[in-house]
Parts: C-alpha cells; sequence; structure tokens
C-alpha cells in the first residue's frame, strides 16, 4: 500500500503533465501565430491536433511507467521474488490493463494462465456490459435516431456522412480513438488504481473523488474559448460558462466511468463507454422533441411552399389538412421522445441497482 501524500502528488503530478503537455511547445498551444498561414492557432487546427496526439502518447506511456514505479516500490513483499513479468503483470492488472500470465512462470497447464479463449471472453463481457449499460442511458436518443430514420440501414443514413466523415480524418482519432485511450488509461488507469492502493483509501475515494482530476483536466478548454474570442471579456464570460459546464458532466461521467472500471477491473467498459458518449454527444430531450423529425421536416417545408402558389380553395384546404396532420405528428414525437428518455434513465439506474 501506499501513503495518501504518495498518492496525491503522484495523481496531481500525472494531471499537470497531460495538461501542461499540451502547452509546452508552440506546435501545440492555442492561440500562438502560425507563421506559414499568418493566423493564431486554434484547438482544431489539423497540425495542433497531431502535434497533440503525440504529446499526450508520450505522457499516457510515461503516466503508466511512473505509477508502476509507484506501486512497485510501494509493495509489502508479497510479490518481490516473484519473476519480474509477473510482477509486472500484477502490476499492470492493478491499472485495469490485465494479460494473461505465461503458463512457464506459474507452472499452469494451458500456455496462458487463464487460458487465452477465456481471457478474451472475459474482456468481451466486459465490453458489452459497458456498452449495453451505456446504451440504455442512451435509449432516448437511439429512438430519435429512429423517428429521423438516421440510423444505420434507414433511409436518410449515409455512411459518408455520419461515419466516414467522423472517423476517416485526425479530428476523429482525437475523438473517439486518442483521447478516449490516453484519458482512460491516465484518469482511470493510473489515478485510481494510485487511489486503490493507497491505505485507509475506500471505494467511496476510488469512485466519487477522483473524478476530480478528470474534471479540472477539462478546465483549460475554458482558455482555448478565451484565445478563439481573442482574449476578450465576452470570450472569458463563454469560456467560464463552458468549463463550469463540462466540470459537471465529466464529474458525472467519472463516477459512471469508475465504477464501471471498479466492478470490472479492466479500462475496457469504461473506454467503450467513453467512445460511445463522444459519438453521440449530450442528450437534449429539449431540442429532440421540439422539432420535427427531418422526414416529417422536409414535408412541411414543401407544404408551406405549396401554401404559397395554391389559389384553388380545394386544394389549399388539402394541403392545409396534411399540414396539421404533420402537427399532430409532431406532439405523438414528443411524447415518444420525452417517454424514451425517461425508460433509459430508468434503465439504466435500475441497472446499476441490479449489478
Amino acid at each position: 500500500m501506499i501513503s495518501p501524500f504518495l498518492s496525491l502528488s503522484t495523481s496531481s503530478i500525472l494531471t499537470l503533465s497531460y495538461v501542461g503537455g499540451l502547452y509546452v511547445s508552440s506546435k501545440t498551444r492555442v492561440g500562438t501565430l502560425d507563421e506559414s498561414t499568418g493566423l493564431k492557432r486554434t484547438k482544431d487546427d489539423a497540425d495542433v491536433v497531431r502535434a497533440r496526439l503525440k504529446t499526450i502518447g508520450y505522457v499516457a506511456a510515461g503516466s503508466v511507467v511512473l505509477t508502476l514505479a509507484v506501486l512497485s516500490g510501494a509493495d509489502e513483499g508479497t510479490e518481490r521474488g516473484k519473476h519480474p513479468l509477473i510482477r509486472c503483470i500484477t502490476l499492470l492488472s492493478k491499472i485495469g490493463l490485465p494479460l494473461p500470465y505465461p503458463s512457464i512462470l506459474t507452472n499452469a497447464f494451458p500456455p496462458l494462465d487463464p487460458p487465452l479463449f477465456s481471457f478474451l471472453l472475459t474482456q468481451a463481457k466486459h465490453v458489452l456490459y459497458g456498452l449495453g449499460l451505456t446504451a440504455t442511458l442512451y435509449f432516448g436518443p437511439l429512438v430519435t435516431l429512429a423517428l429521423d430514420k438516421e440510423l444505420p440501414g434507414q433511409e436518410n443514413f449515409e455512411y459518408k456522412r455520419d461515419v466516414q466523415s467522423r472517423w476517416d480524418n485526425v479530428w476523429g482519432l482525437r475523438n473517439y480513438v486518442v483521447g478516449p485511450l490516453t484519458e482512460e488509461i491516465v484518469f482511470r488507469g493510473c489515478i485510481v488504481g494510485l487511489t486503490s492502493s493507497t491505505r485507509s483509501s475506500t471505494l467511496f475515494h476510488s469512485i466519487f473523488l477522483t473524478p476530480f482530476y478528470f474534471a479540472v483536466a477539462h478546465l483549460h478548454h475554458a482558455y482555448e474559448v478565451w484565445a478563439d474570442h481573442q482574449y476578450s471579456t465576452t470570450g472569458l464570460k463563454i469560456g467560464l460558462t463552458h468549463a463550469t459546464f463540462q466540470l459537471l458532466y465529466t464529474s458525472l461521467f467519472g463516477w459512471y466511468a469508475n465504477w464501471l472500471f471498479v466492478k470490472s477491473a479492466s479500462l475496457a467498459p469504461s473506454l467503450v463507454a467513453h467512445v460511445w458518449c463522444n459519438i453521440m454527444g449530450l442528450p437534449a430531450p429539449f431540442d429532440d422533441a421540439s422539432r420535427l423529425a427531418v422526414p416529417d421536416a422536409k414535408e412541411q417545408r414543401r407544404f408551406e411552399k405549396d401554401l404559397l402558389n395554391v389559389s384553388n380553395e380545394r386544394e389549399r384546404a388539402h394541403v392545409l389538412d396534411a399540414s396539421k396532420a404533420i402537427q399532430s405528428k409532431l406532439k405523438r414525437r414528443k411524447w415518444i421522445v420525452w417517454t424514451s428518455h425517461v425508460m433509459g434513465v430508468a434503465g439504466f439506474a435500475w441497472a446499476i441497482r441490479m449489478s
């Protein structure tokens, strides 16, 4: 076990390294002048994104090494004397990166302990559990996509627009691969691993207190928003509002992701939950319930255009009746959207309680 001071200081170093690494170089720092274009860099510039991906990759790798060193130096002798590879695999399991032990080192019969198939099956169960539980929470947004006919296989789904354009570029790599992976390694695996190995630490500390690091690590976005608005007072207000909101939902997500991590002792379920949330974004039931479905909205616009061109009263009445039918659909949509969102939250809460 490690001391609370060592856990706190190491976790703070990891957090500062992850955020500070984004501002060490002018290539990763927003607001600096790009000499090739003469414009100030923003966090979404392709060159800035590429440079930041490299930086956080190095930081995540360094965080793993530092965490393993701290945990290794603080063990109480139970692992000492064992083969270095055995010790390394044991330490990796403490930060949510479990691996099977080679049987040649444990005198077990199968080539790996646990057997490779059993190990992969366990990890697959963790992934499906995290994915299924998170999808339950997003039942409302999924129903909304179905109403808009934008789910895969429906008429308004476009692979190039909805998948390729989001994933097949440096921004997709940041949002859905490197960003979630490095954040989970540092803020879930390393920091929760350190906290759970701390003397007098409880499950409450691991789940509900460690998201503070994850939330604080996102506060630098307030500065980036301020920089994007030329350091104006308005930009500062927008940045602070954005940071406050981000602090809230990153804390909420951190509690959930920590619970998945502690329950499974693996980063797999929290990682897929993180990627899912990044893809779907925050649920917006008010917006989803107040607008027409995409096909109906197109039809409504056509009716409004027809009303301007129709002079015959009978045809005009027909168009108005059709328009009223669309508005009736909107009322039904509101009920469906709100009901599905409530069902999703209720189902999520029930699943958490039953786990």
